[in-house]
């Protein structure tokens, strides 16, 4: 009897998996059509994952991107949220809310009524957007349940079955794993829904292509009037500030890699490696911005930035590049002192690299101890990717000195200070 007691079991179990996995394979393609218009993967070699909520079927899909242009729905879970229809605008409508969302904490089972299962992840519920709509309320999460599921059963919070939740909670890493929550993820091919998204794309280029310009009139009306900067600044303030910065760098380029874009039926979060390059330094790192629809248009409403990596400053850059040339100079290494010059390198007396290199092999093979000492260092950059290099040298070896002023024309990236080349360089004699 138990031997037929655990083989019906079996059975039952394996048919019980087999259409938990059909379900799911018949959720992802009736999604298949919509997916890309929330979730788009623009030039991101892998994402995070990401948590969609449809509201109207009662599902959550797990989603994540390992190419441009490509969506995985990882899984697929049944899920119940607010009691009552339509996105939350106040504490205690029994709504649950719409828009995009962070997990910022979670709190364990110990904290937790068996109400709400094993481990309840709190959502950043009211965002930005809800509270430039005015919406309020707290205490949004996705929690487990101590009974069955059915539809619509919480007082706003998304719940699934306790063992659900414990295989969700793989799929999160706090601050990390957004939640997109819809009313319903399938709208109808000719909703005004579907013609905003191609709209995000090209807004993000051409805001891009502004402030890489200069164009602060053009960069300005991207951002909408509710904008706030990372350090609370207003509209006013932030372009106020990007216009003084105009003033004070001739030139710049802003690079956008690894583009990601989330959206909602009123939020947009583009997520992107930004790479900021001007005269003085180099910058890498990770930029967010966040945008409010509104008058049938994307607005900027947010823009935060953070470093992956340490700035790399022109003149710290260039110091050490002068110390390694000096360095070869006085050893007379030929070949360690060439490779620091441009192909293209040309000098009064001199019409190519050649014609330098031979000159200076000839004087490296009659000098036995070369001395030269650099001092009062300025830097200019006249145009994209070169700095103008001037500093007083003394020159000093056993059958010849001098004394003057030498300039380098020197072209590269910030980014990676082992591209610097010499373009040309000219000397003047002086006391």
């Amino acid at each position: 009897m138990n031997i037929l007691k655990m083989l019906k079991n079996s059975l039952y179990n394996r048919t019980f998996w087999i259409l938990i996995a059909l379900y799911a394979v018949c959720t992802s393609a009736a999604y298949s059509g919509e997916l890309q218009s929330f979730f788009y993967n623009v030039s991101a070699d892998s994402t995070g994952n990401v948590l969609l909520v449809d509201k109207a079927r009662q599902t959550l899909l797990v989603l994540t991107s390992n190419d441009p242009g490509t969506i995985q729905v990882l899984d697929t879970f049944r899920i119940t949220t607010g009691k009552v229809d339509g996105e939350k605008a106040k504490e205690g409508d029994q709504k649950t809310p719409e828009g995009i969302y962070d997990i910022i904490n979670s709190i364990p089972e110990s904290q937790l009524t068996d109400k709400y299962g094993p481990i309840a992840f709190v959502l950043n519920y009211p965002n930005l957007i809800d509270k430039i709509k005015n919406h309020n309320g707290s205490n949004i999460w996705i929690h487990g349940r101590d009974e069955e599921i059915v539809d619509r059963q919480t007082e706003g919070c998304i719940s699934l079955g306790n063992g659900n939740l414990m295989e969700l909670s793989n799929f999160i890493q706090l601050q990390n794993t957004p939640v997109i929550i819809f009313d319903s993820l399938y709208h109808n091919g000719d909703s005004p829904y579907h013609q905003k998204f191609p709209v995000t794309d090209s807004l993000f280029q051409n805001w891009l292509s502004s402030w890489e310009k200069g164009n602060m009139e053009r960069y300005a009306q991207y951002y909408s009037p509710h904008f706030r900067s990372q350090s609370r600044s207003n509209l006013s303030n932030h372009i106020s500030t990007k216009k003084q910065i105009e003033h004070l760098y001739n030139w710049k380029k802003v690079t956008a890699g690894q583009i990601w874009i989330l959206q909602s039926d009123h939020e947009t979060h583009i997520s992107f490696q930004q790479e900021y390059l001007c005269p003085k330094f180099f910058s890498r790192g990770n930029k967010k911005l966040i945008l409010l629809w509104s008058d049938s248009t994307w607005k900027i409403v947010s823009e935060t930035f953070s470093s992956s990596e340490p700035r790399i400053f022109a003149k710290s850059a260039i110091q050490k590049f002068l110390k390694s040339w000096v360095d070869s100079w006085e050893m007379a290494n030929i070949e360690q002192f060439i490779s620091y010059y441009d192909s293209s390198f040309s000098a009064s007396e001199y019409n190519t690299l050649e014609d330098w290199r031979r000159y200076k092999k000839s004087v490296f093979s009659r000098t036995k101890q070369i001395d030269v000492q650099i001092s009062n260092i300025q830097i200019t950059s006249p145009a994209e990717y070169r700095w103008s290099v001037s500093f007083r040298q003394n020159y000093w070896s056993e059958n010849y000195r001098d004394r003057g002023i030498k300039t380098l024309l020197i072209t590269g990236h910030l980014k990676d200070p082992a591209t610097f080349k010499i373009l040309s360089e000219t000397w003047a004699a002086s006391e």
